[in-house]
């Protein structure tokens, strides 16, 4: 079923964060983190060290049919190249310990560069929460020190179908880092769906399900924002996009505390991930 624009749609204006040389989230004003974090997104200005370029020109090599990346194997369902006949999309999708193995080293380096945003991202949201920063491993499951798991997705959608987009939906894990060719993305707010346009030479910061988890008995909890993308008509054939998720491990324990460090509940990852599955097929 094809998700197309409304023509009651309109596009919001949203905080803009980016990384201080301090390597924190850093914002013009008290006024715009706190927007930030009660709508759970937000643009980032790419750090001025970013490869982004090389990233964007990578993701077009996958494109054609005689692409070596498109021999990259399938680990499970999640990881490999993919291709989806239903909605005409391809991704190469990998975890953080394959990116040396398949990606070019510069792809790899502009992972780890990710890794390095999403972890400054998250130690701002746990400073402002309120819960003892000598429990911020603990309850992210070691991501805040470097741990955790990661993917980078390479994404493509064929636009000359109606068939492609993705239903309104909430990310799993803590933040997902998004690069995106074409509009399409939507936000939903209040019950409405407005338009997230893209900002040259910025990202697009959304949180996700774990982060709700871990901050739910902090001072600031954190919102999973609910999104989508609709198809749109576009004069290229192909939409992509470069999606970076910041993720627990698999195998880890959320753990919830307080501002006066006291755990007030803990999750396996597996758990909570298989009841936010439920939640969405229900």
């Amino acid at each position: 079923m094809s998700l197309s624009p409304r023509a009651d749609s309109h596009a919001i204006s949203l905080p803009v964060g980016s990384i201080s040389g301090e390597q924190r989230l850093v914002f013009p004003s008290a006024g715009d983190l706190n927007r930030a974090l009660d709508l759970g997104v937000f643009y980032l200005k790419a750090p001025d060290d970013l490869a982004l370029a090389s990233a964007r020109q990578f993701g077009l090599e996958l494109i054609p049919q005689d692409s070596p990346y498109r021999d990259v194997p399938a680990y499970g369902e999640l990881e490999g190249f993919i291709a989806l006949e239903n909605n005409q999309q391809t991704k190469l999708a990998l975890r953080r310990e394959r990116w040396d193995q398949h990606y070019p080293r510069d792809i790899a380096a502009f992972g780890r560069q990710l890794d390095a945003v999403g972890v400054a991202i998250m130690r701002e949201v746990f400073h402002h929460s309120g819960i003892p920063d000598g429990l911020w491993d603990r309850a992210s499951g070691g991501y805040t020190s470097g741990g955790g798991d990661a993917f980078l997705n390479f994404v493509h959608y064929d636009t000359r179908t109606p068939d492609w987009g993705l239903r309104p939906h909430t990310d799993y894990g803590f933040v997902t880092i998004l690069d995106a060719s074409a509009p399409g993305l939507q936000i939903e707010i209040d019950g409405q769906f407005e338009d997230v346009p893209g900002l040259p030479d910025h990202l697009i910061i959304n949180f996700g399900e774990a982060l709700n988890f871990i901050t739910a008995h902090s001072e600031r909890t954190v919102g999973a924002i609910v999104h989508r993308v609709l198809s749109q008509r576009s004069n290229d054939a192909v939409r992509h996009g470069i999606v970076y998720f910041a993720n627990p491990n698999l195998d880890g324990t959320l753990r919830q505390f307080n501002v006066s460090g006291e755990e007030k509940g803990s999750s396996s990852v597996e758990d909570l991930f298989a009841l936010l599955e439920r939640n969405l097929t229900e």
